[in-house]
């Protein structure tokens, strides 16, 4: 069951209100994606994770809480223009202006899954181009991860090779996964589906060629 309700709620940049949708209660039936999006009901309650005030275009999760960003970069062409890039749905770009809030005052994994809630967004709205420009974000995103040696428990490895497969980047996924182990037999499972998928697309495109 999910409940959501409007609630009017105080912009803490601009100090006006607006009304929006809160999430009240929901819950999920069935394993998350490997991709980390959670199941229904849950997942389509994403328009309540981030919230955007309709006044000055300042998003958050909270739009109430203190304010954690200089006002500068909320007037930049950078943020009001999503970096130029021209998305297919609203939600998406709200999104993506909290992947680039977080990239001005979080630590890498906070600016990782800013932008991976992003692709989902752009996954929704069969926004095929910005489906694959926003993974390469993440894939950068994650390569810096892995390489500072932050995390152990190898999320970031695996998200990786989903991002790679997802993205039509089969060559590199094959390149960097086939004779890669992580000494965990469900992990190891899990890279070999994706190699196994990648090498399925690539013989059914060698055949469409030919």
């Amino acid at each position: 069951m999910t409940m959501i309700d409007e609630e009017e709620i105080k912009c803490s940049l601009c100090g006006k209100i607006s009304k929006q949708p809160v999430l009240l209660i929901s819950n999920q039936f069935g394993y998350q994606d490997l991709d980390l999006r959670p199941s229904e009901m849950y997942r389509s309650t994403i328009n309540t994770w981030v919230l955007e005030c309709p006044h000055c275009g300042y998003v958050a999760t909270n739009l109430d809480d203190e304010l954690t960003i200089d006002k500068d970069f909320l007037e930049s062409e950078q943020y009001k223009t999503c970096d130029g890039i021209e998305f297919e749905s609203k939600l998406s770009e709200i999104f993506y202006k909290y992947y680039l809030i977080q990239t001005k005052i979080s630590e890498d994994v906070d600016s990782f899954f800013a932008i991976l809630q992003c692709v989902w967004t752009c996954d929704d709205a069969n926004d095929e181009d910005n489906s694959k420009l926003t993974r390469r974000i993440a894939i950068n995103i994650a390569d810096k991860i892995i390489e500072s040696g932050k995390d152990r428990d190898n999320r970031f490895i695996l998200l990786k090779a989903d991002l790679l497969r997802r993205s039509g980047e089969f060559d590199q996924l094959i390149e960097e996964y086939e004779n890669l182990t992580l000494d965990d037999e469900l992990l190891d499972n899990i890279i070999k589906f994706h190699i196994k998928k990648a090498y399925e697309i690539i013989n059914e495109m060698f055949v469409i060629l030919s």
